[in-house]
């Protein structure tokens, strides 16, 4: 064992004697005594975590609990400590990038109120936004990972993920109560290529940019092909490879090399349209 493990080892068996003596309160009393004096460098290392089977936060080293000796949990203080100290090293090296990149990520409001009160007004004309993030972050009450946002005057904004974590839920309050709820599944944000390619899912705008790219005039797909130029001479030798919309006036390709998969779903829906209008006029 190395001498650093069999330090810590020894810290483990003296705070459970410690424990066998008087409880939790004579294991604490020991390690803020130890900690005070400065003698034992093993001492630098102990933190206070949270740990569960106290449910409070414990002494321990090496994320056990110096009262139980259960594992404990990384708290946020202690990754916000982690990164005061990296920032240190850096500002010793004249280095504030990641300090740089951190502020700026920080909303307008924020930056704002961490300056003296007297100095607000000259950043009025850029301290208005809308929206204020209040909380992101796990909710220790609620049990959850939540998101607040303050919307302008009265309103709320809460998103979190819903029990089976199966999406989200965004839940808006007003004044004085819940105005709106709704929840967001993450099947429908990541769909399959046949959900996406349904034609359910095909606007307007993206048909009409499909039909000039891919449609031709009567006169236009004869001339390109050789094919005798009126309809009842051309006609069944293009319905092999296209098909005709009669109140565009325009041939279409029913498939291509060229196609993704989504111009060859637009494509079938289109066919299948025609052939539909065509067998009912």
């Amino acid at each position: 064992m190395g001498k650093v493990k069999e330090e810590i080892q020894i810290l483990i068996e003296t705070c459970e004697r410690k424990y066998e003596e008087g409880g939790s309160a004579a294991v604490i009393e020991y390690i803020e005594e130890a900690i005070r004096q400065g003698d034992n460098p093993i001492m630098l290392d102990v933190r206070y975590e949270r740990c569960e089977a106290c449910d409070v936060d414990m002494p321990s080293i090496n994320h056990i609990c110096l009262v139980c000796g259960q594992t404990t949990k990384i708290i946020k203080q202690q990754l916000v400590d982690a990164v005061i100290e990296d920032l240190k090293k850096g500002f010793e090296l004249g280095d504030y990038t990641v300090l740089d990149e951190l502020l700026n990520m920080l909303p307008v409001k924020k930056l704002v109120q961490a300056l003296p009160e007297e100095e607000w007004h000259k950043y009025k004309d850029i301290n208005n936004s809308y929206f204020e993030v209040m909380h992101q972050d796990f909710n220790e009450d609620a049990g959850r990972e939540e998101i607040q946002i303050h919307a302008g005057e009265n309103g709320n904004v809460f998103l979190y993920q819903d029990d089976d974590k199966l999406g989200f839920i965004i839940d808006v309050y007003g004044q004085n109560d819940l105005a709106d709820s709704m929840t967001v599944w993450e099947e429908d944000l990541n769909p399959s290529e046949e959900e996406s390619n349904d034609p359910r899912n095909f606007s307007d705008v993206e048909i009409q940019e499909w039909k000039e790219k891919w449609g031709q005039s009567h006169s236009e797909i004869t001339a390109n092909l050789g094919y005798p130029r009126s309809h009842a001479e051309s006609d069944e030798l293009l319905m092999d490879d296209y098909f005709w919309v009669e109140k565009d006036k325009r041939w279409y390709n029913r498939c291509a090399s060229g196609f993704t998969p989504r111009e060859q779903a637009i494509a079938d829906y289109l066919y299948a349209c025609s052939t539909y209008q065509n067998l009912n006029e």
